[in-house]
C-alpha cells in the first residue's frame, strides 16, 4: 500500500478532457466578454469625444500637425477640418468624471509642448536659412551707391 502513495497522480498516457457543455460554456463565456469589453469601449469613446475638452485636444492636435513635416495639400486639409469643428455644450454629468478631465487636460498640455518642441527647431532652421540667403544676396548683389576709394586702383593706374 505505500508503495502506490509514491506513484505519479498523471502520467503522460493520461489525458484530461473536457465536456463539450463545459467548452461550450467557456466559448459563450469568451464571446459575452468580448462584447462587454466592446461595449466599454464604445462607451469610453462617447464619453470622451463628448468632453467639454475634446474640441481643445483635437485642435491641438491639428496645430501638431501642422507643424509637422505634412505637405501643403494637408495643411489646407487640416485647416478645413479644424475650422469644422463643432463646440458642444457642456454636460454637467463630466464633473464626476474628474479621472477623464485629468486625462484630457494631461493630454492637451503634452501636445502644446509637442508643438512648442516641434516649432523650436523649426523657426531656428528658418531663421538660418534667412540669414544665409541675406549673405549671399549681399555676396551676389554688387554695390551701387558706393564710390570708388582711394586705395582702389585701376588697371590703367598700375
Amino acid at each position: 500500500m505505500e508503495a502506490n502513495h509514491n506513484k505519479p497522480i498523471c502520467n503522460s498516457t493520461t489525458r484530461l478532457t473536457v465536456h463539450p457543455d463545459l467548452e461550450k460554456n467557456n466559448k459563450e463565456e469568451e464571446e459575452d466578454i468580448k462584447q462587454q469589453q466592446q461595449q466599454e469601449y464604445e462607451i469610453l469613446k462617447r464619453r470622451i469625444s463628448s468632453h467639454p475638452l475634446y474640441d481643445l485636444l483635437v485642435e491641438n492636435h491639428l496645430d501638431c500637425l501642422k507643424v509637422s513635416a505634412i505637405g501643403y495639400e494637408e495643411r489646407n486639409t487640416l485647416s478645413t477640418n479644424q475650422q469644422k469643428i463643432s463646440h458642444k455644450p457642456i454636460n454637467s454629468s463630466f464633473l464626476l468624471h474628474s479621472d477623464l478631465d485629468h486625462f484630457m487636460e494631461a493630454y492637451i498640455a503634452a501636445l502644446s509642448k509637442l508643438k512648442e518642441a516641434m516649432q523650436e527647431p523649426q523657426e531656428e532652421s528658418l531663421a538660418f536659412v534667412n540669414s544665409m540667403h541675406s549673405q549671399l544676396r549681399d555676396l551676389i548683389t554688387p554695390p551701387s551707391s558706393q564710390p570708388p576709394s582711394a586705395s582702389s586702383g585701376t588697371i590703367n593706374e598700375i
